[in-house]
């Protein structure tokens, strides 16, 4: 019985975490603080720790991908493609 009602209360508290989403909000707050007015003080340290810390567990969750990122960030742009071409007479074939 006390098995069974860890199991609900586990769930249970998955399920409030899941909906609430805090490291969601910590990450969309820091983000709105870093391209908003700049912080100051104890906001600049909080700022910067959960966005640190967001990009270290990045890291370590996209290990290839970011390894290749950091390989390619100063490559140049990729080059254009041709411009398009229309043509300029209207009549198609069948009426030449």
């Amino acid at each position: 019985m006390s098995l069974t009602l860890a199991v609900l209360a586990a769930l249970t508290a998955g399920y409030g975490l899941g909906r609430y989403k805090p490291l969601h909000r910590a990450s969309d707050w820091a983000n709105w603080q870093h391209y908003g007015k700049r912080p100051t003080g104890t906001r600049y340290w909080a700022v910067y720790t959960v966005l640190s810390a967001e990009n270290i567990v990045w890291l370590l969750t996209h290990p290839v991908k970011g390894w290749d990122a950091w390989r390619h960030r100063h490559d140049p742009p990729p080059p254009k493609s041709p411009p398009l071409r229309f043509r300029t007479d209207h009549t198609t074939k069948e009426t030449r």
